[in-house]
């Protein structure tokens, strides 16, 4: 970032309060928030390096607020396909050119919204390794990897702590892989700390409500936000590929 004005902080600054907002209040919708508007002063796979830190510390941030189980035993069926995941997507960026990533989110967001509306996943070795490597890929080549991991996870019958912190946790290990291949570049420390400060600020925010809101009502919120970070994806891809 070469030289930002005082007015680009104060607009990453709302992009990511609001994004740390909307995943504290429904377990998702950071990237969906964040990447855009810091992509347009970070382009590149160091943007979405950037996003994914920021993202690392929502997710710390929630694992340790909300009250709830992890369930590790689902996170270990999905740790292999996590991996397989995270590596077809460190050889996309390799691979791949710049204007294909519309495409893969696009491909990707369709069907996450088809998933939810017509998944009914058991939580068995392959369902769990589907999600992970399905997840894992389009997180580490584009930085939204959520809706189809949180597809898989919000259709297992947990309460919704338990969902909200199983869900981070996942999201946490896929950004702390991705991260030293993505790079944070160009970025001053002490904006990455003012970033991180933020994240806090919005998460607390968005946590505190939901904790107002009935348990069947916050799960509904949750898979109401599935779909619309869905939606929003699939159409923001499609303005970036017909443009």
């Amino acid at each position: 970032m070469a030289d930002p004005s005082a007015l680009t902080y104060v607009f990453l600054g709302v992009a990511v309060l609001l994004s740390a907002w909307v995943q504290g209040f429904s377990g998702l919708g950071f990237s969906l928030i964040a990447a855009p508007a810091i992509t347009q002063i970070i382009p590149g796979s160091a943007g979405i390096g950037v996003v994914n830190l920021l993202a690392l510390a929502q997710n710390s941030w929630q694992i340790w607020r909300e009250e709830g189980v992890i369930h590790w035993g689902i996170l270990r069926r999905m740790g292999p396909g996590l991996l397989l995941g995270f590596g077809i997507g460190v050889a996309g960026l390799f691979l791949l050119p710049e204007r294909m990533r519309p495409a893969v989110v696009a491909l990707s967001s369709l069907l996450s919204m088809a998933a939810l509306l017509w998944w009914r996943p058991q939580p068995t070795a392959a369902t769990a390794t589907l999600s992970g490597t399905w997840g894992g890929a389009v997180n580490t080549y584009a930085g939204v990897g959520g809706p189809p991991l949180a597809a898989f996870l919000v259709r297992q019958g947990w309460e919704p702590g338990s969902y909200i912190r199983t869900q981070q946790t996942v999201f946490a290990a896929l950004n702390i892989a991705s991260i030293p291949i993505l790079g944070v570049r160009h970025v001053q420390p002490l904006a990455l700390l003012g970033g991180v400060v933020v994240v806090a600020i919005g998460a607390s925010v968005g946590i505190w409500m939901r904790h107002r809101v009935p348990a069947k009502g916050a799960m509904r919120v949750s898979l109401a936000m599935i779909l619309v970070v869905s939606g929003v994806a699939f159409i923001r891809s499609m303005i970036q590929l017909l443009g």
